[in-house]
């Protein structure tokens, strides 16, 4: 006898369903912005038809530079990308103009607090409030990018009788060097740290932003090497950097005075540092097996990109962990969401005797704007005991 074996149906997974719903509600955002905006705005002077190429421009080149980017001369690609991830920032912040224009609206309707004839007026059609719409956005973008250019030192001090003599160590990560960050800027903050004159240099990751070659172009690792510390510049892998970097080119790190910790461990002076591969790679090998081979009497430092499972750290007893990645959002509201997405999204935090600190990032993903958020570096001078 034969069976008809009943259909199967393909279970939608959350990352999956994630995958469309997030697309569709962005998608839904954008068409809505756009189409609101068009009533503010007064029908003279084209201004409707720049908001529309603004916002097909917008999205058009960020989909050109992801699918096109490596097949175009390396100044158009750049362009295209600093256009559209800068776009994205003002978009969504005239997202939210917008909505809290039409919360206003939905509130008079239920309370009557203007008239309809009025709110029509200020609404529609009306210079004035589309340049203070417009104006305000600017004006949040101008401070951002000026905040973003001012670098913050966080200093930190760590007393411990696992070293012997006092240790100064600068930590930076998601320096996200590419078509955004150049060789130039990535000069000034070397200038930044050899000015704090650190024994050690530690890196959490993401050092690359996307492909090597406008790094390679650039000379970045002529820049890189500048880096003075006598113990010598230490990183694990970001996200981007197992991306694009390993991928691609691992000897840049060496090229770059860097030596890269992929689930290994280097110990000198009395400090043992671990590195550990990004959280994306789902293979790297688990934390108790690392620390295994660590002689644990010496300070243990690790460095990992991605800040998860901090009892892990706390468990395998490490003295401190410095992390990046979650640029805490860099702009004002996404702050929020990283705040909930991580136990500790940037900043200090002790956990029985494990210190850890999550930085925010030197550099920066896309459009340089900082609202609500800092870019910094860290200090961290170890000091002995007795």
């Amino acid at each position: 006898m034969h069976f008809k074996q009943p259909h199967q149906h393909h279970k939608i997974l959350p990352q999956e369903l994630l995958f469309i719903t997030l697309p569709l509600l962005f998608l839904t955002a954008y068409i809505y912005t756009a189409v609101r905006l068009q009533r503010i705005l007064p029908h003279t002077m084209g201004l409707r038809i720049v908001l529309i190429l603004l916002f097909v421009l917008g999205i058009a080149g960020m989909i050109l530079f992801f699918t096109a980017g490596q097949k175009m001369p390396i100044a158009l690609a750049g362009g295209l990308y600093r256009f559209s991830t800068s776009w994205l920032i003002a978009f969504l912040y005239l997202f939210i103009f917008v909505m809290l224009i039409d919360i206003f609206r939905l509130l008079n309707v239920a309370f009557h607090l203007i008239d309809r004839e009025t709110i029509h007026v200020i609404f529609s059609n009306n210079i004035a409030t589309s340049i203070t719409v417009f104006g305000l956005v600017a004006l949040l973008l101008l401070l951002g990018n000026i905040r973003y250019h001012h670098k913050e030192r966080e200093p930190i001090e760590i007393v411990t009788h696992k070293i012997e003599k006092p240790v100064r160590i600068v930590g930076i990560s998601d320096l996200h060097i590419g078509y955004t960050i150049s060789a130039r800027e990535v000069a000034k903050w070397v200038k930044l740290i050899n000015a704090e004159k650190p024994d050690m240099v530690i890196i959490a990751g993401d050092i690359i932003d996307n492909h090597l070659r406008v790094v390679m172009k650039d000379s970045v690792e002529a820049v890189l090497q500048q880096i003075d510390a006598p113990m010598g510049v230490y990183s694990c892998t970001g996200n981007h950097d197992l991306l694009f970097a390993v991928k691609e080119d691992a000897g840049f790190y060496k090229r770059s005075g860097i030596t890269l910790l992929r689930d290994s461990s280097f110990t000198l002076d009395g400090i043992t540092l671990i590195g550990r591969d990004d959280y994306t790679n789902r293979r790297r090998e688990p934390l108790q097996s690392i620390m295994e081979q660590v002689d644990r009497s010496g300070f243990t430092l690790l460095l990992e990109h991605q800040p998860h499972h901090l009892d892990e750290t706390v468990e395998n007893e490490i003295d401190f962990q410095f992390s990046g990645h979650t640029h805490r959002g860099q702009v004002f509201p996404a702050s929020l969401i990283a705040d909930r997405l991580f136990e500790l999204s940037h900043g200090y935090m002790q956990k029985e005797k494990t210190h850890f600190y999550v930085s925010s990032g030197i550099g920066i993903w896309g459009g340089k704007f900082r609202i609500g958020t800092r870019s910094e570096y860290l200090v961290l001078d170890l000091k002995p005991a007795n």
